[in-house]
């Protein structure tokens, strides 16, 4: 006989979902931004870039989100000064636990 399994509410959510960015949090980041690409100033074709990348446990959550061209996003993911001086900038501005949720 199979004993069915527990039906409870997690108390933290799963690490994949904690890394994206929520509708909310990627509206709060375009008004911040102005729309506009954070290194050159381009306003074409914006996307959002986690500063400190998910697979270093960077969350999705605003402070650790930044609107970049896609030239730029490509520059940040191939170059390591460019992403360290997002870094940086993210921690001076926000602190050195920029990247962080609540439940970090």
């Amino acid at each position: 006989m199979q004993v069915p399994k527990p039906n409870h509410k997690r108390r933290v959510p799963k690490q994949a979902d904690r890394n994206k960015f929520s509708k909310e949090v990627m509206q709060q980041i375009y008004e911040r931004d102005d729309g506009i690409c954070q290194i050159c100033f381009s306003s074409r074709g914006t996307e959002i870039h986690h500063i400190k990348f998910r697979s270093s446990g960077g969350r999705g959550v605003k402070s650790n989100g930044i609107l970049l061209c896609p030239y730029c996003h490509r520059l940040a993911h191939q170059k390591w000064e460019v992403a360290e001086s997002l870094r940086l900038r993210a921690e001076k501005k926000y602190g050195p636990d920029y990247y962080k949720d609540e439940w970090d």
